[in-house]
């Protein structure tokens, strides 16, 4: 049996619909499907009942992914895929290169393992992707902001150009690696930690990170006026920002970051707001 584990208000609210698509595709190839509801559901209790002939499926993205890793104690003991479906999958582009789909289910277990973690507000979670803390993290709790207030069409790169020209200011930033001497850093415009290379729709923030692996990277993008910050981020998109003097990274196992002003943090796309500080580390 496959149980599909969708969540009804994912994909603009359409998660439902998407989930009855994806069963209909899975059924079409052969497969037994169960649809379940996560939302309905105590999850960890879910998984841990799951038995020997069981697969799971994971129908979403990125906020699906880590919502399913924030909610049980340990990966379930049989085959864990990627149904992917939402509208942010970075850690599918990701991936993708090292996975072969059978039936769009991409095979997820090797990747769930090790997870790094964050500790913010006093609250510890695991993280897929990475840590967006600056304009990153505004970027998000704007759109989230949005989505509240009813609006459906949410385009993440008019909210970065618009912050980047008008109410973010850059911060400066106390960052601490592996518990080695302080860094500073003046005028920050994100200060990210990254698990994998990719965050915010397909930006390539992290171009040399290794999932798997035993380091994290820590990336620091600072010292350029507003015009000029915002004509690089194009380059950041693709990771061409590697080697440039405005752009620091770091690897290390325990990066702690803090702003002296408040600012939104995200991690894998969901808002932590007004924060003023974080530790990302691998257990």
């Amino acid at each position: 049996m496959l149980h599909l584990l969708y969540n009804p208000h994912a994909d603009g609210g359409k998660g439902t619909e998407s989930a009855q698509e994806a069963a209909a595709a899975l059924q079409g190839a052969g497969l037994e499907v169960n649809c379940t509801d996560s939302a309905s559901i105590e999850l960890n209790e879910f998984c841990k009942g799951l038995k020997e002939g069981d697969e799971l499926a994971i129908l979403g993205g990125d906020g699906t992914l880590n919502y399913f890793i924030n909610h049980i104690e340990e990966i379930p003991n049989v085959p864990v895929y990627l149904y992917a479906a939402g509208t942010g999958n970075d850690f599918l582009n990701d991936i993708k290169e090292y996975v072969e789909p059978v039936n769009n289910l991409y095979r997820i277990n090797n990747f769930l393992v090790g997870l790094p973690r964050v500790e913010v507000k006093g609250k510890t979670y695991r993280f897929i992707n990475g840590i967006g803390f600056g304009v990153d993290g505004e970027c998000c709790v704007v759109a989230e902001e949005k989505l509240k207030a009813g609006e459906t069409d949410i385009n993440y790169s008019k909210i970065s150009i618009s912050l980047l020209l008008g109410p973010f200011i850059p911060r400066k930033a106390t960052v601490t690696i592996d518990g080695g001497e302080p860094l500073t850093f003046e005028g920050v415009w994100l200060a990210s930690c990254m698990n994998g290379r990719y965050y915010g729709g397909g930006m390539k923030i992290a171009p040399d990170q290794k999932r798997n692996s035993d380091f994290l990277t820590f990336v620091c993008v600072n010292k350029k006026g507003r015009i000029r910050t915002l004509l690089a981020f194009p380059g950041i998109q693709k990771g061409k920002h590697v080697g440039k003097k405005w752009a620091y990274f770091q690897q290390g196992k325990c990066v702690e970051v803090t702003f002296d002003q408040p600012c939104g943090l995200q991690i894998d796309g969901e808002v932590v707001p007004e924060v003023t500080t974080y530790k990302a580390y691998l257990a």
